[in-house]
């Protein structure tokens, strides 16, 4: 099932996944790590994301790269309920790593802007 959000469609790879296919006119862009909305926090005039990952080599490589990356932001229907069970999509954002670890399978990253389509650099 497609969801829109921000101009696209995303529908996640597959059932258990944590990455979503970004859609625009009818054409597959990427393949993009799905995070949730309690892992956003503002310091001063900038945004921080934490990303999650299944692992922790898709997570450092992730981590260790010097290129923004974007990522679709949802909310779950209940954060004390975990697994999580997704609710709806709220943004596709770009973002950068700081280089953080935050847990075992998630980093810390700075938001760069939000991505609509038709936007794209």
């Amino acid at each position: 099932m497609a969801h829109c959000v921000d101009g696209f469609e995303l529908s996640f790879k597959d059932r258990r996944s944590w990455k979503a296919k970004r859609v625009a006119h009818g054409k597959l862009i990427d393949v993009i790590p799905v995070t949730w909305t309690k892992g956003m926090r503002k310091e001063s005039n900038e945004i921080f994301q934490e990303v999650w990952f299944r692992d922790v080599a898709e997570m450092e490589t992730f981590r260790s790269q010097s290129a923004p990356f974007v990522v679709a932001l949802a909310i779950a229907k209940d954060y004390s309920v975990i697994p999580h069970a997704f609710d709806e999509f709220r943004g596709i954002f770009e973002v950068i790593p700081t280089g953080i670890v935050l847990s075992e399978n998630s980093i810390e990253t700075r938001v760069l802007r939000r991505i609509r389509a038709g936007e794209e650099k």
